[in-house]
């Protein structure tokens, strides 16, 4: 790492340190005195966050002093979330410093009802918690559960799904029991056995080793079909509710009632009959062999038709009306939709410059009513600090600063400094909400890159403007935009450095898609994510090159059993010259695979295609294959054993590639807040002479 890089790291640390630090301690010297509380026996993460709820429960209440109930309230809310965790019988014990100066000691059994004393004023307190034994289910056994597996059932009440499943996976409390309960009888009757009725008949609570075992007993009932459906109007009667008269033969449940009742109100919504009362009511016939036919009646009050008056904000500070008014796409005398004034209300919401944005009407009744959009303006300005890991880049820090509602015209900006002991970067983009319609944004983005990458400097700078749009046809999101940029590799030790050229500026058309259909980008369980990406530089583009750049690919993920997945994924990358020769093609825009998040059994850049005399050359083209099957230990650690498989190839006359590399390898990972932190060691398996024998990686993020 140079010199200057330390020297920005050191900068970066110290900003930290004084934006972070500093305005504390002004804000700590304006506050008036408040009581100290100090909670100990929850483990280091559970005493800091315990206090933290504590006094944010409190909030302005929180004075010099606690008096007693406030010391009631924290034992009970201690009491109780440790009770969610299986600990049923803790004990607190209050070290006091009451107002006087005078030392107190307490003990607070809440089950045993030893009270809080009354009258106490207290200025420091402090909460010594022995949480007791923890209570953890052991076995549940259910009869007469024929609908579905008692394994599926179990499943509902044994509801981690780790390897190994500790006592906290399995911690029993009586809510945690109901609701297990709960969730089996909502299953069967969404499946259409609405009489089925799930009941706890028997707890036995081992008091000397905390082991609970639960008997269930299951009354299905019969299953509930639809015989017919009438309705029965007071008022208008639509001609949409026709079709739902044919409907017969289905299953039914509560989750069927709710739907009706909905389908119907949208269709007088949609009319402007905002008063419109609907009752379903039910009539099922015996049950007869184990089915029970059902004559279900949907009473309706349709009411009057309701007009939109003047549409109003309040309290809009920055904003511009004419902005609002455009968002809202409401306009006076039309029908009154309450489905359209919330579809308003999120519009506005979407700008991204508001903390909360409310709905009301005035008047509440009569045949014309105004809508009324209560805003809350978010702050102006954001500055956020940001950290990360990787196995090339090391450590990596910087600051991240947003503007909001710029001009009043709810445009965004956006200023992100980062640097690591590889890399500096600097990236400001400014963006212009929904330019071309509801769906359509455009930005303007100003980046500078200098990095060092595995055999050569990199550095970028220049300028792009992007349109994105979310396509809903497709379920997925595109974009197009120009690029023009300076490429420049002032220090170059690829087998390529001879022809390769110093400085090259770029124009290019950039086309971007992306398909999002995972349950969650951050830890993947299910679904799939696809992606494509082109960018085509050309001399009618202002670039002194022509080269095509095309990047594919897609990753999939699913359950295998209990607490296993399986995460599969495929990429592709290739670049051409025509137009141009491949001496011309910069060097940066080649691909360098390798590394925790290609083929992990190299570092990164290092599964490059190789000259003659071994030094890197950077591919042309590019297939790369990952397989994962992940374990769950624990709720939040898991095993992963992975497969990555790489073909390269530095000239196209071989393509898709004459160079195929095999990693195989074992990590575990800890799943947080932002992803996973992953240690992983990849062993090469298939390797070319020269190639490392495997390589460790520590870093946060999903690999693909």
């Amino acid at each position: 790492m140079t010199r200057k890089n330390r020297f920005i790291i050191a900068a970066l640390i110290a900003c930290s340190v004084f934006f972070g630090v500093a305005p504390s301690l002004i804000s700590k010297n304006n506050e008036p005195a408040k009581a100290k509380i100090i909670v100990r026996g929850l483990g280091l993460i559970g005493d800091r966050s315990t206090r933290l709820s504590l006094q944010s429960l409190w909030g302005d209440r929180l004075g010099a002093t606690l008096n007693s109930d406030q010391i009631e309230d924290a034992t009970l809310f201690i009491t109780s979330n440790l009770a969610q965790t299986g600990f049923q019988h803790p004990v607190v014990e209050l070290n006091a410093v009451l107002a006087d100066g005078t030392k107190k000691k307490f003990v607070i059994d809440p089950n045993a009802e030893l009270p809080v004393p009354m009258g106490l004023q207290v200025r420091s307190a402090r909460f010594e918690v022995d949480k007791g034994r923890r209570s953890y289910l052991e076995d549940v056994s259910i009869n007469g559960l024929h609908v579905i597996s008692e394994k599926q059932a179990r499943d509902l009440f044994f509801s981690d799904v780790a390897l190994f499943e500790g006592k906290a996976a399995r911690a029993y409390s009586q809510g945690r029991l109901n609701r297990s309960a709960d969730a089996l009888s909502s299953d069967l009757r969404q499946r259409g056995y609405a009489d089925a009725t799930v009941k706890v008949v028997h707890v036995d609570i081992n008091e000397h080793t905390g082991a609970v075992k639960v008997q269930v007993e299951v009354n299905e009932g019969a299953l509930w079909k639809l015989r017919s459906l009438r309705t029965d109007v007071r008022g208008v009667d639509l001609p949409e509710l026709e079709p739902l008269r044919q409907r017969q033969g289905i299953l039914w449940s509560s989750f069927r009632t709710q739907d009706l009742t909905e389908e119907i109100r949208r269709a007088y919504f949609k009319k402007g009959y905002a008063d419109v009362l609907i009752r379903i009511e039910l009539k099922p016939e015996p049950a007869v062999n184990g089915i029970r036919l059902l004559d279900v009646v949907a009473h309706i009050q349709s009411g009057s038709v309701v007009k939109i008056g003047e549409v109003k904000f309040v309290g809009e500070k920055r904003a511009r009306p004419s902005l609002l008014k455009k968002r809202s796409e409401l306009k006076s005398g039309e029908p009154l939709n309450p489905i359209d004034t919330e579809q308003a209300r999120y519009r506005l919401s979407r700008l991204g410059v508001f903390e909360s944005v409310d709905l009301k009407y005035e008047p509440t009744t009569g045949a014309v009513r105004d809508p009324i959009f209560v805003l809350d303006e978010s702050r102006r300005i954001e500055t956020n600090l940001l950290m990360g890991y990787g196995s090339y880049e090391k450590l990596r820090g910087g600051v991240e600063i947003l503007q909001k509602d710029l001009f009043g015209l709810a445009h965004q900006s956006r200023l992100e400094l980062i640097q690591s002991f590889k890399s500096s970067k600097a990236d400001y983009t400014y963006t212009v909400p929904e330019i071309f319609g509801e769906s359509v944004d455009g930005s303007l983005r100003l980046f500078g890159l200098r990095r060092e990458e595995v055999a050569f400097l990199r550095e970028e700078y220049g300028a792009t403007i992007t349109l994105k749009k979310k396509l809903s046809g497709l379920g997925a999101e595109g974009t197009l935009g120009y690029t023009y940029q300076s490429l420049l590799n002032p220090e170059n030790d690829l087998y390529t450095s001879s022809i390769d050229q110093r400085e090259v500026t770029v124009g290019s058309i950039d086309v971007g898609l992306t398909k999002e259909a995972r349950d969650n980008p951050l830890r993947p369980e299910r679904g799939y994510h696809l992606f494509f990406q082109a960018e085509l530089a050309a001399h009618e583009l202002g670039s002194d090159v022509n080269y095509q750049r095309v990047e594919l690919g897609g990753d999939y993920h699913t359950s295998w059993g209990r607490g296993r997945w399986i995460h599969a994924g495929l990429s592709h990358g290739f670049v051409t010259t025509l137009g141009s020769g491949d001496q011309n093609l910069p060097p940066d825009r080649r691909f360098f695979p390798g590394g925790d998040d290609s083929i992990r059994g190299y570092a990164e850049g290092q599964a490059s295609p190789r000259g003659p005399d071994g030094r890197f050359i950077g591919a042309k083209s590019y297939v790369l294959a990952d397989l994962e099957v992940e374990q769950a230990l624990t709720k939040n650690w898991t095993l992963v054993g992975f497969t990555d498989a790489l073909g390269v190839t530095g000239k196209l006359s071989s393509y898709p590639f004459d160079s195929e590399m095999v990693s195989v390898g074992l990590g575990i990972r800890y799943y947080t807040l932002i992803g996973p932190v992953r240690f992983e060691y990849g062993q090469n398996v298939k390797r070319r002479t020269g190639d490392p024998i495997g390589a460790f990686h520590l870093s946060i993020g999903f690999p693909f």
